[in-house]
C-alpha cells in the first residue's frame, strides 16, 4: 500500500501525539498502518460508534491482527462497570417519568413540574458527559442560550440542581435503571488504568469530557485523531479535544474523497470564521479524481427542511421511485423524547384520544407545546411542529407515499437518492450531494456579530454551524450542488465543473410511471391532494395529466372542482 509522507510520519511516530486530519484523508488506512508496525503490543482503538466500530474489526480481522481491540467509550465502559454491578439499563428516561420517580409538585393546568424534569434529564447528561467528580463543580446554566430556556433555569436553578443530584444518586444506589451515559460517568470515576501499550482516540473533536478525562490518565502511548473543524456534537456536551490537548501535532491534510475544487470551498466556509475572530486556516488538498455517479445524496442540516424536500421530490415532482433515509425513518419521526410526528399532529388537530406518547398527551395544547418547548430548550420535537405547522391534514398522505417508496439498508445501493442530516451521514461519502437551504451563510454570520459582543450568543453555537456546513460540502466524491446564498462571497463558482448552484436533478424517468389505469377510476383524497400539489409547484397540465395518468380534461375539471385556479 503506498502511504503518503503524511501517513508515513504518523505511523513511525512514539509518543503521546494529535493528529488533525482532514475529511477523506486516509485516517482509518493510517490507523491500521500504525497497528501492523506494532503486531507485538497491545493495541485499544476508541471509534466513535457502533458502526465504525465494526467496520475496524472487520477489517482487522482481514489483516490478521488480534492484538488490536475496538471499542466504543461506552462498550468499553460497559465491560468494567455493568459485570455484576446489579444495575438494571434502560436507553433513557421521559420528563413525565421523571416527575413522578422524585414526587416533583404538580398544580393542575401548570406544566412547571415538567419543564423542570426536562432540566433534570438534561443536567443529568452534562454531568454524565462531564469530567467534574460532582455536580456542584457544574454551572448548568452555563450549557443553555435560549433566552425563554435561560430565564427559566435562572429562576429554578437551586431546584433544578436539587432534584438532579436525587436522580442520579436513585441510579447510584441501583433504585431505578441507570442510562449508558450514567456507566460511562462511573467508568470514568473509578480512574481505571487500562493494559494497553497503545490507545488511538478517533474523532477526538467530539470526546466527551469524561472518556477524555479518562483517556489522558492513562500511562499508554496515546494518539487522538480528528479534524478540529468537524466538531458537531456540543449539543452532545462534547468538547474539542484537538484543541485542548497538548500533544505535539502532525496533520493528514490530502483528501482522496474530493478535488480540488470543493477543497477550494471547504477552506472558504472555514474561513468565515475570521468574522466572529476565530481561526478558520486549515491545510486541505483535494487529490479525489471520481467521476462517476453511482449514488446521490440530498443533505440537509434539519429533519423538517430535509422531510419537506423528500415531499418535494416524491410527491410534487415525482422524480424519484426508490428512495433511503440514514438512520431509517422512524428516526426523523420520532424524538428522543418518545413523541412521534402523529402525537404531534393528533395534539393539533384536537384528537387527543389518539395520542400514544404520555408526556405530549398532557400538554394542553398545540401552542403550550410549543412554549413548553421553548422553555425547556433543545428538544427535537421542534422540527417535529415545524412539519405539522407546514402540512397539517395533508402530513399522513405523504409520510405514507415515503414510506411506500423507502427501501431498507440491505437495498440502499438501489436508491435513487439518500436522504440524511450532516449528524446521521457523518464519515459517509456520496458520489453526488444536493444541499438544502437550511445551512447557516455568511451573512447570518454577520447579522450574529452584534448579538456575540452583547453576550446574547455563544460564539462556540456559531462556530458549530459553520463546521456543520463544512461537513456537509465534505461528503461529496464528484459533484455538489449547493445553493448560492450558502457559498462565501469570496468564493467564485465561475467556470467549476464539480460545483453547481443548480438543484435540479438529472435523472431518467421511472419506466411505466404514468397510471394509465387511473384514466377513469374515481378521484381519491389522495389523488387530489397530490393534485395539489402538483398544481401549486407549477407543473403544466400536461405534464400533471402524465404524472398522475389522467386525461387533460379530467385533471382540468378536477382543478375547477376544487377551486385551485383561486385558492391559488
Amino acid at each position: 500500500m503506498h502511504l503518503t509522507d503524511e501517513q508515513q510520519q504518523i505511523i513511525e511516530t512514539e509518543g503521546d501525539l494529535k493528529v488533525n486530519a482532514v475529511a477523506g484523508s486516509g485516517k482509518t488506512t493510517t490507523i491500521l498502518e500504525y497497528a501492523q508496525r506494532r503486531t507485538s503490543q497491545p493495541i485499544l482503538y476508541l471509534a466513535f460508534n457502533k458502526s465504525v466500530k465494526q467496520e475496524a474489526e472487520h477489517k482487522l480481522q482481514a489483516l490478521g491482527l488480534d492484538n488490536v481491540q475496538v471499542e466504543t467509550a461506552h462498550s468499553l465502559a460497559f465491560k468494567y462497570v455493568m459485570p455484576r454491578s446489579g444495575y438494571k439499563l434502560r436507553y433513557s428516561y421521559q420528563a413525565h417519568e421523571v416527575v413522578s420517580i422524585l414526587n416533583i409538585p404538580q398544580k393542575t393546568g401548570d406544566l412547571l413540574h415538567l419543564k423542570l424534569a426536562n432540566h433534570v434529564l438534561r443536567f443529568v447528561s452534562y454531568f454524565c458527559n462531564s469530567s467534574a467528580y460532582k455536580v456542584i463543580q457544574l454551572n448548568y446554566g452555563d450549557t443553555i442560550h435560549e433566552p425563554e430556556s435561560k430565564t427559566f433555569v435562572s429562576q429554578y436553578y437551586d431546584a433544578i440542581e436539587f432534584y438532579t443530584r436525587q436522580f442520579l444518586g436513585k441510579m447510584y444506589n441501583g433504585e431505578i435503571e441507570i442510562t449508558h451515559d450514567f456507566y460511562l460517568k462511573q467508568f470514568q470515576l473509578a480512574n481505571i488504568q487500562l493494559p494497553h501499550r497503545y490507545i488511538l482516540f478517533d474523532e477526538g473533536q467530539d470526546a466527551s469530557p469524561a472518556m477524555l478525562h479518562t483517556f489522558l490518565n492513562q500511562q499508554a502511548n496515546k494518539i487522538i485523531i480528528g479534524d478540529q473543524h468537524q466538531q458537531i456534537y456540543s449539543w452532545r456536551y462534547a468538547t474539542n479535544a484537538l484543541q485542548v490537548v497538548d500533544f505535539d501535532t502532525q496533520f493528514l491534510s490530502k483528501s482522496f474523497r474530493f478535488n480540488p475544487e470543493v477543497a477550494t470551498l471547504a477552506s472558504s466556509i472555514l474561513n468565515l470564521k475570521s468574522h466572529i475572530g476565530l481561526d478558520g486556516s486549515a491545510r486541505i488538498s483535494g487529490r479525489g479524481q471520481h467521476k462517476t455517479i453511482n449514488n446521490r445524496l440530498t443533505l440537509a442540516r434539519s429533519n423538517s427542511s430535509l422531510l419537506s424536500r423528500a415531499i418535494e421530490l416524491l410527491v410534487q415532482q415525482r422524480e424519484l421511485s426508490k428512495i433511503y433515509f440514514e438512520g431509517q425513518l422512524n428516526s426523523y419521526t420520532f424524538s428522543d423524547e418518545g413523541g412521534s410526528i402523529y402525537d404531534i399532529l393528533n395534539l393539533y388537530n384536537g384528537n387527543r384520544h389518539l395520542i400514544k406518547d404520555a408526556q405530549i398527551a398532557v400538554m394542553p395544547g398545540f401552542e403550550e407545546l410549543k412554549h413548553y418547548i421553548n422553555e425547556t430548550g433543545g428538544s427535537n420535537l421542534k422540527p417535529l411542529i415545524d412539519l405539522v405547522e407546514k402540512y397539517h391534514k395533508d402530513l399522513p398522505y405523504y409520510l405514507k407515499r415515503i414510506k411506500d417508496c423507502q427501501v431498507d439498508v440491505s437495498q440502499k445501493h438501489e436508491a435513487d437518492m439518500v436522504f440524511s442530516t450532516v449528524h446521521k451521514c457523518k464519515g459517509l461519502e456520496f458520489d453526488e450531494v444536493f444541499l438544502q437551504e437550511d445551512f447557516i451563510n455568511e451573512q447570518s454570520i454577520m447579522d450574529a456579530k452584534s448579538g456575540i459582543k452583547a453576550g446574547e450568543i455563544d460564539v462556540a453555537k456559531i462556530e458549530e454551524e459553520i463546521n456543520i456546513l463544512y461537513v456537509a460540502v465534505t461528503r461529496t466524491k464528484s459533484q455538489l450542488h449547493i445553493p448560492s446564498g450558502l457559498l462565501p462571497t469570496s468564493f467564485y463558482i465561475s467556470d467549476m465543473k464539480t460545483i453547481s448552484t443548480d438543484s435540479a436533478l438529472q435523472m431518467k424517468k421511472q419506466s411505466g410511471q404514468s397510471q394509465s389505469s387511473n384514466r377513469n377510476a374515481r378521484w381519491s383524497r389522495a389523488e387530489e391532494v397530490e393534485l395539489t400539489q402538483l398544481f401549486v409547484s407549477g407543473k403544466p397540465l400536461p405534464h400533471i395529466s402524465h404524472l398522475l395518468g389522467r386525461s387533460q380534461s379530467a385533471v382540468r375539471a378536477r382543478i375547477e372542482k376544487l377551486n385551485l385556479w383561486d385558492r391559488y
